[in-house]
């Protein structure tokens, strides 16, 4: 389909297809009772709002989202950081700055 804008009531869409797919799809939007244009925007339209919702939804199991409100209702405290790591990240830094400037 191609777009192009500033035509009268907003953007055209331009969609190719067989003689038979048109004649079958002017027949179901008659009997929709609305033009063709409106039928093909609300088919369209509809299709593109379950594609969307089906893609950016994050559906889990009862189970599993029993079992998340768990998690968040009894947070579990935080071990405390081990000093003797932050001293060894710390070292490796200046380790690591000081081969830098060797480098250089």
């Amino acid at each position: 389909m191609h777009s192009h804008a500033g035509t009268k009531g907003g953007t055209r869409l331009v969609a190719r297809t067989d003689h038979e797919t048109q004649e079958f799809l002017a027949q179901a939007a008659e009997l929709s009772g609305m033009t063709l244009s409106q039928f093909l925007i609300e088919s369209a339209r509809d299709k593109a709002e379950r594609v969307v919702d089906q893609m950016t939804r994050i559906r889990v199991s009862v189970e599993t989202g029993n079992r998340m409100l768990e998690l968040l209702d009894h947070k579990r405290p935080r071990k405390p950081t081990s000093s003797k790591l932050i001293e060894d990240a710390l070292d490796y830094g200046e380790t690591i700055n000081a081969s830098e400037t060797y480098q250089d």
